[in-house]
């Protein structure tokens, strides 16, 4: 049919996807969140999947979940966690946060999109390819991998969970971060509060 001149010339469609977007640069807390997910394995083999939400301002980790699966459903627990840990749970109180995670299968899932509209929180999506868009919680993962993850086995999910709280309670409220002048995330976000009650 071709040859004839029958069939018609195939239309590839290719979506217009950002290239990159800009970074990130809240001046106070709950302006500008990353999320994003890992993984490792337990001592028997078994993939766990780590979902962490970070505060790009503070660089405090605000909410969790850790599971043997990685479905829309933990992302939603995750950002959920961090809604309620930092007084978030009104639409008017989300009105200034976005959210930024990459293009994966679960925040471009309805039921993580519905979840931020319900919320009244923005959703942002990285550029494809542009891991540097999400930067800080990229580190953040980094982190939490380089000094609880790799150094340790754990032998089921219950004691990866209690570890990793432990490390995140850690993290937040005793690891010092040189681009915070040398405080904490709980300490930072506890002076800026302070300077803007004053």
């Amino acid at each position: 049919m071709r040859q004839m001149g029958l069939s018609r010339p195939k239309i590839w469609y290719k979506p217009k996807r950002p290239k990159h977007v800009e970074k990130m640069r809240p001046v106070e807390p709950n302006r500008g969140w990353q999320i994003d997910m890992t993984s490792f394995v337990l001592s028997d083999m078994t993939t766990l999947y780590l979902v962490l939400v970070t505060d790009c301002y503070t660089r405090k980790i605000v909410g969790w979940t850790l599971d043997r699966r990685c479905r829309a459903g933990e992302w939603v627990s995750a950002l959920r966690m961090g809604l309620e840990s930092q007084g978030l749970m009104s639409k008017e109180l989300c009105r200034h946060l976005v959210v930024r995670s990459d293009n994966g299968s679960q925040p471009c899932s309805k039921k993580f999109v519905e979840y931020l509209g319900k919320a009244g929180v923005r959703g942002q999506y990285t550029g494809y390819n542009a891991p540097d868009d999400n930067a800080y919680v990229e580190r953040v993962i980094r982190t939490v991998k380089e000094e609880e993850v790799w150094p340790n086995l754990y032998d089921s999910l219950s004691e990866a969970r209690a570890a990793i709280e432990d490390y995140i309670n850690y993290y937040n409220n005793e690891r010092i971060h040189s681009a915070l002048g040398y405080l904490t995330p709980s300490e930072f976000a506890a002076a800026h509060n302070t300077l803007v009650a004053a």
